[in-house]
């Protein structure tokens, strides 16, 4: 059974870069993996000020759901071009919304397939939290500069809490196919049982894997800072991490690592709640 991946593709009110494609297209040929991208037409429904206005809305509405059909149309085509030589098949997924549900739908859509592909950035965190939150699967972040390299190294952030022994759990079509697994911790952010984090490595051991045991400490940095410094210094492809371990409210106060990931993600990064 291949594992199904999928990409939602926004085309209001900002389109999804074609970077976002080419990451996408690179990590299912990589994993054998089916490829299904939703591309949404949204409608904005009728608006009738209760008052007069200078700004002529019906003028407006079509203009925006112009946009949204001709982004859709951008996107097809270059989805086209991507596979055109490579023999790889993208299913496309088209459908119609009502502004403002768009997110909502993807989430919906998103139930239906094993995870999620978003770029990490400002634009697309709505989106990526309503993923997160809402469809009950993982997600594979890009950052929106990355060009899709193969995935051998991954890179786990382990804090022993439920949500990052999900992420593991969520991260094994890439483990399997993986050459090597660093288990990496931060020593002075919070306390970690030990006794646990041996127990997983040996498990991961077991697996036949070959496991680096990476504690480190912050020193003042953040926890994403830290954490992501530390896999690209030993060459991780992919990061994997529990998202909002706190409660999302919490999250939002206070910050946290999901929520820096979500827009400052310097490698891929799987994250699952």
């Amino acid at each position: 059974m291949k594992p199904q991946f999928h990409l939602p593709l926004s085309t209001y009110p900002d389109a999804s870069s074609f970077a976002i494609i080419d990451n996408a297209i690179g990590l299912a040929r990589q994993n054998d993996a089916h490829l299904v991208a939703s591309i949404p037409q949204v409608r904005i429904p009728q608006v009738h000020p209760p008052f007069p206005t200078v700004i002529d809305v019906e003028t407006w509405r079509g203009q925006a759901e112009r946009y949204s059909r001709d982004s859709g149309t951008s996107l097809r085509e270059h989805v086209a071009d991507a596979i055109s030589e490579t023999g790889f098949e993208v299913r496309i997924h088209g459908f119609e919304v009502r502004e403002p549900f768009v997110y909502e739908r993807f989430s919906e859509i998103a139930k239906c397939y094993d995870l999620s592909i978003v770029e990490a950035s400002e634009l697309s965190r709505q989106l990526a939290e309503t993923l997160l939150f809402g469809s009950g699967r993982p997600l594979v972040l890009f950052p929106a500069t990355s060009v899709y390299s193969r995935v051998d190294t991954i890179a786990v952030a382990w804090d022993g809490s439920a949500t990052a022994a999900r992420a593991l759990s969520c991260a094994r079509v890439f483990i399997e196919r993986a050459i090597k697994v660093q288990v990496i911790s931060i020593t002075d952010d919070k306390e970690i049982d030990e006794a646990n984090r041996a127990l997983l490595i040996s498990s991961l051991k077991h697996s036949g894997l070959d496991v680096d045991d990476v504690s480190i400490q912050a020193f003042g940095e953040t926890a994403t800072a830290a954490i992501q410094s530390a896999a690209l210094e030993r060459k991780a492809d992919l990061l994997v991490a529990g998202g909002f371990g706190h409660s999302r409210l919490r999250e939002f106060i206070l910050g946290g690592v999901t929520r820096e990931l979500l827009v400052k993600a310097e490698l891929p990064v799987l994250l699952a709640h």
